[in-house]
């Protein structure tokens, strides 16, 4: 009978004796998953990471381990995208740099042969294509600086109660002989008051923008719809236009369907109008389809109140009416 008590001391002591040998290796075993971790933060700070995917048996080890691996993850996506970033950027710039050389060389070239021309018809001529270049190098310096001030931060635009009807017939009639040249009618559709809230100057730039995209990429006459506060332009375009568009990048700056950078245009057309929309609290969306081939604008705009618009109404209707009956005539 006394050996029994002896028995259970041994046996208390060997439980003992596991359960320490089992908190030791434990232990060992959280410091090497915890300097495991350390390690791959340490590599983090240098050069991207793999991911921890440890599987340890410490709970609270295996929860640092997977928030330590949604961190890597966050900060590899952000790498990716900051790179593809630049990589947009660098393509960016040799894009402006295309297009800020070849007017001005075709401008040097033209003055070039004006002093070896021989007689004042040929040097009326040269002069002529030298002033037409310096004007397309102009233009992509308007768009650089509108494009500049509309995706500024800090710009914001004093917004006023605007008749958007009275900006699309503006510059409807601005652009009448264009259209006529190449024997298009727009089809216009205007339905009801369309007061919106921007910068008359932006309005104006929106409207003028979404109109000289259709000239310099549509292959037949628009249609103009005007509702409330949105301004809707389609036109067909080419086939071979459409399939090589890509819509995502229509608003991107600089960007054109043709690789090769030989159509009309700077790429920032698009661009300038949405930065001008999300500035004055709106939105551009783009489309193009393929079969039919046509590219749809959709400029949408904060509507005015109701105070601004009576009063607006009062203002601007006679003179609308006028300028409606001009066009037409």
């Amino acid at each position: 009978m006394p050996a029994l008590p002896d028995a259970l001391l041994v046996m208390a002591l060997v439980a003992a004796a596991a359960a320490l040998a089992w908190l030791v290796t434990r232990e060992r075993a959280r410091r090497r998953d915890l300097a495991h971790l350390a390690e791959l933060l340490d590599r983090a700070d240098v050069s991207p990471a793999a991911r921890a995917r440890l599987e340890s048996a410490d709970p609270a080890v295996r929860s640092l381990a997977r928030a330590i691996d949604r961190r890597l993850d966050a900060e590899r996506e952000h790498d990716l995208a900051r790179q593809a970033a630049d990589e947009r950027f660098r393509e960016q710039l040799a894009a402006l740099s295309h297009d800020l050389r070849t007017p001005l060389a075709g401008a040097q070239g033209y003055l070039q042969l004006m002093r070896r021309a021989g007689d004042a018809a040929r040097a009326e001529h040269c002069l002529g294509g030298a002033e037409d270049r310096l004007a397309t190098m102009r233009a992509l310096v308007d768009d650089l600086f509108a494009y500049a001030r509309a995706a500024d931060p800090s710009w914001q635009p004093e917004l006023v109660a605007c008749d958007l009807r009275i900006a699309v017939t503006d510059a409807l009639a601005e652009r009448y002989g264009e259209f006529a040249a190449r024997g298009w009618e727009p089809q216009v559709e205007m339905a009801g008051a369309a007061l919106v809230l921007a910068a008359p100057d932006a309005l104006d730039r929106m409207v003028a923008n979404l109109l000289d995209n259709t000239l310099a990429h549509g292959s037949g006459a628009p249609t103009v719809r005007v509702a409330e506060a949105s301004l809707t332009v389609e036109n067909p375009v080419a086939a071979k236009d459409a399939a090589r568009i890509d819509p995502a990048r229509l608003t991107d700056r600089f960007y054109q369907g043709d690789p090769s950078r030989t159509g009309r245009g700077s790429g920032l057309g698009l661009a300038v109008v949405s930065a001008l929309a999300e500035a004055c609290g709106g939105c551009l969306a783009v489309e193009v389809t393929r079969e039919p081939a046509f590219f749809s604008a959709r400029l949408e705009l904060r509507p005015a109140s109701a105070v601004d618009s009576t009063e607006l109404i009062d203002q601007n209707l006679p003179d609308l009416a006028r300028k409606t009956v001009e066009n037409l005539g």
